[in-house]
Parts: structure tokens; C-alpha cells; sequence
């Protein structure tokens, strides 16, 4: 009789993130689109969410956008987005709203989000870019990006670099130069900062932040923005592992606490 060989009951290897660069050929290419989104900017937003980010943080609630390339993306021209867009110019005026870039990391398609600004700012439409700071390129196409930009909303995760790394997988270095190069350029924008307990919450990086951004006269508000679980369920769509399960949100005493120290270096805090 044969000897019988036993199937492997092992796992297959999980699919690695695919993180290649596409050239730029005036395409556009986005994870979703959110018509009337409330706390991408000031007002009502038209928001496009983009595909691929090179951050991994623990807490990301998108991790489904991580990848440059999805079988479920979107494709857009800027002359198709704009033919949506402009049917909501009325609530953009009404509520002093506009549209937001975000991701995803809308840094990685800035060539595209350059060329749908423009397009916004000839209709006299407030564009806003939601960023983790993560830039790879200053050129021409950046500075027309910025030019054309009304608020960059800048994500700063922490200011110590290896707890950095941790939290987001990667060092900060680049993401701390594009927030000195957004101030030299006298670059309106707001700091957003996530309160992570175990990994942001304690008083140590909220004056490391404080610091940093005291240098900073374009960033004049910082957003405090409690942690939750709300995208946990989207990393086992995706096969991964949610490291912070079980981590519960910072209480109002922690928020209240970081916003003292944030406010002693001059900046209006929002929790």
C-alpha cells in the first residue's frame, strides 16, 4: 500500500502590499469618494479618498487604501471628477465648504491632486489636502499643488522618532521636513494629532509636538483626535492582524490634559 503523504493544512503566504509607483499619465487613482463629508475640512466636503499609503499605523482605519494598486479602485480624469463636483458647488457656498484630498496618502498621486486643484481653484472652490506629510518629491508640480491648495491638514503621529517608527512603521524624518518646508512656505494649516494610548497620550510627546510646531506661524490650530477601533473590522477583511484590539479611547481627563500642554505653546487646541 502507498505510503500516504499528508496535505499541508498551513496557510498560504499573505499578499504583500504592492507598493510600486505608477508613472503619471493623468489618471487618477481612488479607493472612494464621499459626497457630503463633515470633518475633512471646514463645511461640507466632496472627499477623495486615494489609493496607497507607505505609512502602516496601528491604528489606521483605512487599511483597506494601503495598497498603490487594488483590483477595486476607481479610475478619474480630472475633467470626469470636476463634472461631479460641480454639482455641489451650491452646498460648498452655503456651508463654506470645498474638497479634500486624502487616502490613503494623496502625496503618492501629487501630479493628480496638482491638476484637480487647479481645476477647483479656477471654479473658486476651497481645496483642502489631508496628508501624513510623507513626501517624496519637491518640484515644480508640489509647489503648483501647494499653490493651489486653500488648508493643509497635516498629520503629525509623533515627534520622537523611534516610538514613530513603532506606531507607523516608519521613521519620521521626511514627514517632519515637508512640515518645515509647509512653514517656510507660509503654508495655512491645521495639526491633527491622534491621541494613542500607550503611544501618544503621555506628556512627554505632547510637548515634543508642542515644540515642534511652536516653530511653526502657518499652523496657528491643532485638532486632537481621540483614538478609536472604528476601522478594526477592515483589517481582517484584509487578513491582517489589528494589533491595538482591546485598546480603549483616551478619556476626556487625557484629552483635556494634552490640550493644556499643547495651548501653552500658543496654539489654539481643538478636542
Amino acid at each position: 500500500m502507498p505510503e500516504t503523504i499528508p496535505i499541508s493544512q498551513d496557510t498560504p503566504p499573505k499578499k504583500q502590499p504592492d507598493t510600486r509607483a505608477r508613472p503619471y499619465e493623468g489618471i487618477g487613482y481612488v479607493h472612494s469618494v464621499e459626497t457630503g463629508g463633515a470633518v475633512d475640512g471646514p463645511g461640507l466636503r466632496f472627499v477623495l479618498f486615494m489609493q496607497g499609503c507607505l505609512m502602516r499605523c496601528l491604528y489606521c482605519h483605512n487599511r483597506d487604501t494601503w495598497d498603490r494598486h487594488s483590483e477595486k479602485e476607481l479610475h478619474f480624469t480630472v475633467p470626469q471628477l470636476m463634472q461631479q463636483v460641480l454639482s455641489y458647488k451650491h452646498y460648498f457656498r452655503a456651508t463654506g465648504g470645498g474638497v479634500t484630498a486624502t487616502g490613503g496618502e494623496p502625496l503618492l498621486q501629487y501630479q493628480f491632486i496638482r491638476d484637480w486643484f487647479v481645476a477647483c481653484r479656477e471654479h473658486d472652490i476651497h481645496t483642502c489636502l489631508d496628508t501624513n506629510g510623507y513626501a517624496l518629491h519637491y518640484d515644480s508640480a508640489m509647489e503648483e499643488l501647494l499653490d493651489n491648495t486653500n488648508l493643509v491638514m497635516l498629520d503629525l503621529k509623533q515627534i520622537d522618532p523611534e516610538i514613530h517608527k513603532v506606531l507607523v512603521g516608519i521613521p519620521n524624518t521626511k514627514v517632519l521636513r515637508f512640515a518645515r518646508y509647509l512653514a517656510e512656505r507660509g503654508q495655512p494649516t491645521r495639526i491633527r494629532y491622534v491621541v494613542v494610548p500607550g503611544y501618544t497620550d503621555d506628556d512627554r510627546s505632547a510637548h515634543l509636538l508642542g515644540e515642534f510646531i511652536a516653530d511653526m506661524p502657518n499652523a496657528d490650530t491643532v485638532e486632537l483626535l481621540p483614538y478609536h477601533e472604528l476601522g478594526a473590522h477592515k483589517w481582517e477583511l484584509c487578513g491582517d492582524e489589528y494589533k491595538l484590539k482591546g485598546v480603549s479611547p483616551p478619556p476626556k481627563e487625557t484629552m483635556l490634559r494634552i490640550k493644556e500642554i499643547i495651548e501653552s505653546y500658543g496654539k489654539q487646541t481643538i478636542v
